[in-house]
């Protein structure tokens, strides 16, 4: 078991957020890291990002297959309200790419590289 992990970069101005998942998750954490990322949220929403504009980058290529509880919550963290227009979504193998797509709706994005990634939410 690897432990769980995650750590948050948040550019308000760029209006820009990288998130970086390691590890075995479970709901405690998941649910931290839900907080933390909401008010992250929050503080750059106050500070010059504008709802609606954000581009997210979510690298989960170290973090394992979830369960399904944990995969709920995620899913109820990247919702239709977040402040996103987009969502690249780093993974790493077929099964972790089936779980992400789960989540993901017409704003998000499946990336092996984080290149690739950084080019899709940058282009405009």
């Amino acid at each position: 078991m690897t432990e769980p992990t995650y750590k948050i970069e948040a550019d308000a101005a760029g209006e820009f957020l990288k998130l970086t998942l390691t590890g075995d998750w479970n709901v405690d954490i998941t649910e931290r890291f839900g907080r933390e990322v909401a008010a992250t949220l929050g503080q750059m929403l106050a500070t010059g990002t504008r709802h609606g504009h954000l581009r997210t980058l979510i690298d989960m290529r170290h973090k394992n297959v979830v369960p399904q509880t944990v995969a709920a919550e995620f899913g109820r963290m990247v919702r239709p309200d977040s402040p996103s227009k987009k969502i690249a979504l780093l993974v790493s193998g077929a099964l972790h790419r089936m779980q992400a797509k789960r989540l993901s709706d017409h704003r998000h994005r499946l990336f092996d590289t984080e290149a690739a990634a950084r080019a899709w939410l940058f282009e405009d």
